[in-house]
């Protein structure tokens, strides 16, 4: 579905960093290098403390050295290499603000992310913090943004990795708006495009976008359209891709466990409990997959289910409050 948005998404994106300049030279060149580095490092750090643990306190961190890097700008002289660092910084702040299930905030830090990217002419960062404002839109369900940020990204001549991601998004976005034939034909497309293999030009970042990631997408594509039943084996197939333990499978396995909750596939639901959610939640911290588990104890909680629902959700509500998710002061 192609829809007319003569503004695009840059209309939604705030101006560029006013008075910036580039070029320090001598000793500013070599200080400008190496806080570069020392913001890169840190972004990197937190990378990897996300990855296996989720936003939780590292939302707060994450915020500060963004905002502070951001704030030193202005009067620096930066170089693109800086400006660049900086919007990657701006990146993961707003992906942990979205996994923490702070929208307002995370749109606020991507889309700065963007317009820093574009200060340093950095089009990898800008297709990347691009691509979190329109999975941030899908996840919203506002299928309009999605697709105005999607079909803008999609006119530029992209390496097959970042190709791949908006194909994805926009498969998701098309979906929602109702066009699932067109939905379907993407996902494929997007399936045939990994098999191919990385590109050349692929940016680092797109080493995430793996099968289970895609197949993950594919299951939420049924589950957009309430089709549980087809999103169950999907779901269990992306959860046995990812790194055990980890902030992604957790994320599977709590959509796999709603999944069984919208089936009424009770035995499955409690072995799925009591092997994988309950034991990742004192390991993981994610506001938006305790929502999730808090949708779905109610899911199972109501008045005159069976008995084995309303266990269930005496379980995983115990769970919950054992372990709440731990966000840092921002």
């Amino acid at each position: 579905m192609d829809r007319e948005h003569p503004a695009g998404h840059r209309a939604e994106v705030e101006p560029g960093l006013p008075g910036a300049r580039f070029g320090p030279v001598g000793r500013g060149r070599r200080e400008d290098a190496a806080e570069a580095w020392r913001l890169r490092e840190h972004t990197a750090r937190l990378v990897a403390l996300d990855t296996r643990f989720g936003a939780g306190e590292l939302l707060g961190p994450a915020v500060r050295a963004a905002d502070a890097a951001g704030r030193a700008v202005p009067g620096a002289a930066p170089s693109r290499d800086r400006l660049a660092a900086v919007a990657e910084a701006d990146q993961l702040a707003g992906w942990l603000a979205y996994d923490a299930d702070r929208h307002p905030l995370a749109r606020r830090l991507t889309t700065r992310a963007v317009r820093t990217a574009r200060l340093a002419g950095d089009r990898s960062a800008e297709h990347f913090a691009l691509s979190q404002l329109a999975m941030q839109a899908v996840h919203l369900r506002r299928p309009d943004v999605a697709l105005r940020i999607c079909d803008d990204v999609l006119r530029d001549e992209l390496p097959p990795g970042v190709r791949t991601l908006f194909v994805l998004r926009r498969a998701r976005a098309v979906n929602q708006y109702g066009e699932h034939a067109a939905a379907r034909r993407l996902i494929a497309e997007t399936y045939g495009r990994h098999l191919q293999g990385p590109g050349t030009r692929d940016p680092a970042w797109t080493w995430w976008l793996d099968a289970a990631e895609i197949t993950w997408h594919h299951a939420m594509v049924h589950a957009d359209n309430g089709d549980w039943t087809r999103a169950i084996p999907l779901f269990e197939q992306a959860a046995a891709g990812r790194i055990p333990g980890s902030r992604t499978a957790h994320n599977d396995h709590a959509y796999l466990l709603h999944a069984f909750a919208r089936t009424r596939a009770w035995s499955d639901a409690a072995d799925l409990l009591t092997t994988r959610v309950l034991p990742a939640r004192s390991g993981v911290s994610s506001a938006r997959i305790t929502r999730l588990l808090a949708d779905t104890a109610r899911l199972l909680h109501v008045p005159g289910r069976r008995p084995a629902g309303r266990d269930l959700a005496h379980e995983l509500r115990a769970g919950l409050t054992r372990s709440a998710p731990r966000t840092g002061a921002v």
